[in-house]
C-alpha cells in the first residue's frame, strides 16, 4: 500500500488554498434578485381611473454572480523516508529545519516584469531582505546567527567572490556571513517573466539556510556531483514553496503554467539535476507545507539524478 504525504495545509491565503493531496472546495453563494411584475388592466367600469406613468429609473443593479478561487490542482506526493542515522548523508537528512512550517512572506516586491536594470537591483534586494526578515525569528528561536548576507550584482556570466569565480545568473558563497551574487543573465530573465526574481532570490535564501543548518557543510564532506543535485534540487523546491507562501501577491493558475514553464527550460546539467528531477521538486515545491517536505538528502539516488 503506497502512503501518501498529507501535511497540514498552511494558512490560507486571500485566493490560493494550497492542497496536499486533499481537495480544497470554495462553496460559493449566489444571491438571486427576484423581481414580481404586476400587470395593470384596464377594468371594464367608465370611470376614470388613475394614469400610471412608467419610471424612467433604471433598475436596481444585479449581484455580480461570486467567482470561486483558484486553487492548485489536486495531486498526491508520497511521503518521503525518515532521516537515517546511519547514513553518510544523516547531518544533511536530519536538521531543525525539517519540521519548520514555511514562514510567510509579506511586503515583498509585486511580481512584475523589469524595465530597467535600477529595478532589477532594487527589486532583487528588496525581495531578498523581505525574505531574510521573515526568517529571523525562527533564526533567533533556533540560536543561529541573525545576520544579513550582502547582496552583489554583476554583468556578464559570472563573478569572482570568495568561493572563487562562478558562472551562473545567480549563485550563493556561504564564506562568513554568506554573499548572494546576482548577473545580467538574470536580469535578461527578470525581463521575460514577472516571477523571475520571485524564484531566483528564494532559491538563492535556500542556500543560505542550507549553510546556517549544517547541510552545506555535510554536502562538502561527502563530496560529488550527487550531493551537489540533493542540495540544488532542495532549493528548487524551497523557492516554490515560499512562492507559494508570499502574500505579497496572488499565485493563479497563469503563474502556475509559468511555473511548469520555467522548469521545463530550467538550467539540466550534473549539479542541477535531469529534467525529470527538476520538475519533480520544483512541483513538489509548490504543495509543501514545511521544509521537510523537500529534504532531497533523504531519497534513492535515482530520485536526485
Amino acid at each position: 500500500m503506497t502512503e501518501h504525504w498529507q501535511s497540514a495545509p498552511p494558512e490560507p491565503r486571500p485566493s490560493v488554498v494550497t492542497r496536499l493531496g486533499i481537495a480544497a472546495t470554495a462553496l460559493v453563494v449566489v444571491a438571486a434578485l427576484v423581481v414580481i411584475g404586476v400587470n395593470l388592466v384596464q377594468p371594464d367600469d367608465p370611470i376614470a381611473q388613475p394614469r400610471v406613468t412608467p419610471s424612467s429609473a433604471a433598475p436596481p443593479p444585479q449581484p455580480a454572480p461570486a467567482t470561486q478561487a483558484w486553487a492548485l490542482p489536486e495531486r498526491e506526493w508520497e511521503v518521503l523516508p525518515a532521516p537515517n542515522p546511519t547514513s553518510p548523508l544523516a547531518a544533511a537528512q536530519d536538521t531543525p529545519l525539517n519540521a519548520l512550517v514555511s514562514v510567510r512572506l509579506a511586503s515583498c516586491p509585486h511580481p512584475t516584469p523589469i524595465t530597467s536594470e535600477k529595478q532589477w537591483r532594487s527589486d532583487v534586494q528588496a525581495q531578498w531582505s523581505c525574505l531574510h526578515r521573515a526568517f529571523i525569528p525562527e533564526f533567533e528561536r533556533l540560536g543561529w546567527p541573525t545576520a544579513e548576507p550582502a547582496v552583489e550584482f554583476f554583468t556578464g556570466p559570472g563573478d569572482d567572490s570568495v568561493c572563487g569565480y562562478l558562472d551562473a545568473p545567480a549563485f550563493y558563497c556561504a564564506d562568513g556571513d554568506g554573499t548572494v551574487h546576482f548577473g545580467g543573465e538574470h536580469f535578461e530573465m527578470a525581463k521575460a517573466w514577472d516571477l523571475s526574481i520571485n524564484e531566483m532570490v528564494n532559491h538563492e535564501y535556500g542556500h543560505h539556510l542550507q549553510s546556517l543548518a549544517g547541510i552545506t557543510t555535510a554536502k562538502m564532506a561527502v563530496g560529488g556531483r550527487e550531493a551537489d543535485r540533493r542540495a540544488e534540487l532542495q532549493a528548487v523546491c524551497w523557492s516554490g514553496m515560499l512562492t507559494m507562501h508570499n502574500r505579497s501577491f496572488t499565485f493563479n493558475e497563469r503563474d502556475y503554467r509559468s511555473w511548469e514553464d520555467r522548469l521545463a527550460s530550467m538550467r539540466e546539467d550534473r549539479i542541477h539535476g535531469n529534467r525529470a528531477s527538476l520538475i519533480y521538486w520544483g512541483m513538489r515545491g509548490l504543495y509543501a507545507a514545511t521544509l521537510g517536505d523537500c529534504n532531497t538528502w533523504v531519497v534513492e539516488p535515482e530520485r536526485v539524478a
